[in-house]
């Protein structure tokens, strides 16, 4: 999967930077950030390769198109260990919810 694709030509890359430095290297396109400016993420989908800018199109995506995902049962894991209520609240999550016990060690 490629999402970063270039638009002068036909080449795409699984990372920004090697987007970045394709467009400076054979376009002559220098890209200008000022001070800790931060690019929009590009959201990718694992099972298809479907790309947003906007996390809530891409998990809408992938909850109706691929709703065994691994990617959505990190996601709910994620939400739930964020938010100890969110497992509560949704019984339709509670399969993709794990529940750990913390461990110290010494």
């Amino acid at each position: 999967i490629r999402p970063y694709k270039c638009e002068l030509c036909e080449k795409a890359f699984t990372q920004r930077c090697s987007l970045e430095s394709h467009m400076r290297k054979i376009h002559g396109v220098h890209q200008q950030y000022a001070y800790r400016q931060r690019r929009s993420k590009i959201f990718v989908c694992e099972d298809c390769g479907y790309t947003s800018s906007r996390p809530d199109e891409y998990f809408l995506h992938v909850r109706q198109r691929h709703p065994s995902s691994p990617a959505l049962r990190r996601y709910y894991r994620r939400q739930a260990h964020e938010n100890s209520t969110f497992a509560s609240t949704d019984p339709k999550l509670a399969p993709y919810v794990l529940y750990s016990t913390p461990t110290y060690f010494m």
